[in-house]
């Protein structure tokens, strides 16, 4: 099955009016309470446990009652994981002492959406279609490894469908309006780059992630690394104006 980013914003918005209201301003723009959304919408049971050694498998999902083999503890050890189950690495679960940093909590924010993702566009598939799934796989993991180009459309699609659960198009308009980032190569300016952080940490998300669906929806213009300017790289000392970053040299 393959989706546009039409379709997968259409699926996104159908789920989550289901499941939550809209806010009507900037201020009232809150994080997608993700693990709420997994377990109320979609019936699945989240749970966390130590997925591999390396820590690059960060989730995994099953659509049937299946066998999963993990490298972990320094040894290959199979376990029986029950359908509907989303597994999600121990490293991602949020201690019960000592808090936890940005980086965890949007990498478990995005990981369950993945997970999410996989079931809802699987239950938009046909029988015929969910019998391939299962008998080629039925499970599927979610890494940091690049991926397989089997498995490339598929993670694309749950890729672009989480990133729109976790920021609906709706929120993005009201924290963005109109304004459009301008991102040279992969640099933002200094005042693109704190307000992108800015609603990063509102919606708990990574910049990565982010970016990502700002170029969905069209807030971010593309040009050429050596286009980039910074303007508050400029300082005045005297009758010159120098560059701090060439070295010194007068360039005016």
């Amino acid at each position: 099955m393959k989706m546009s980013y039409s379709d997968i914003e259409i699926c996104a918005m159908k789920a989550l009016r289901k499941f939550m209201s809209f806010p009507i301003s900037a201020k009232d723009v809150k994080p997608v309470p993700i693990g709420v959304f997994a377990a109320s919408q979609l019936r699945l049971q989240v749970e966390y446990m130590r997925l591999s050694d390396d820590g690059n498998t960060l989730g995994i999902t099953t659509y049937s009652d299946t066998k999963i083999d993990l490298h972990r503890y320094c040894r290959m050890d199979s376990i029986k994981v029950p359908g509907n189950m989303i597994l999600i690495d121990e490293r991602l679960r949020k201690p019960s002492m000592w808090g936890e940093c940005d980086k965890e909590i949007c990498r478990r924010q995005f990981t369950i959406a993945h997970e999410c993702a996989h079931h809802i566009i699987f239950g938009m598939m046909t029988e015929k279609e969910q019998n391939k799934i299962i008998n080629r796989r039925s499970a599927r993991a979610y890494s940091l490894r690049e991926l397989k180009h089997e498995d490339e459309w598929f993670e694309w699609q749950a890729n672009a469908l989480a990133a729109a659960l976790i920021m609906p198009a709706q929120h993005i308009k009201l924290l963005f309006g109109d304004r459009k980032l301008t991102l040279y190569g992969n640099k933002l300016s200094k005042s693109d780059t704190l307000f992108l952080k800015w609603n990063c940490n509102k919606l708990k998300v990574s910049q990565k992630a982010m970016t990502f669906r700002l170029k969905q929806l069209g807030h971010i213009i593309e040009m050429p690394r050596e286009a980039f300017f910074e303007p508050s790289d400029i300082v005045c000392d005297d009758d010159y104006f120098y560059s701090k970053t060439s070295g010194g040299e007068p360039c005016g």
